[in-house]
């Protein structure tokens, strides 16, 4: 589903940077733009998997360390994602 492979974004997150989900936790996926601002908490990657517990986030220093660990992982976030 093309919904599933646009889900991945980096965001700062306090100091560090995490990598979310741009669907809410429990809400079924849709492909269009959500109509107002999202104010809920967003799955959060753990590194192992997705969480939507926001402290269980896997953080990264940098938005390019964050960027480069979705490249170089993309198979395993994205496969995780698929499973949801």
């Amino acid at each position: 589903m093309i919904g599933d492979l646009m889900g991945v974004m980096t965001r700062k997150a306090g100091e560090n940077f995490i990598i979310t989900s741009d669907r809410i936790a429990g809400e079924l996926p849709s492909n269009s733009a959500p109509k107002k601002r999202i104010v809920e908490a967003y799955e959060v990657w753990t590194g192992d998997g997705w969480s939507a517990i926001t402290t269980d986030a896997k953080t990264f220093a940098a938005l390019d360390v964050a960027d480069d660990y979705v490249r170089a992982n993309f198979g395993l976030v994205m496969g995780q994602m698929a499973k949801r």
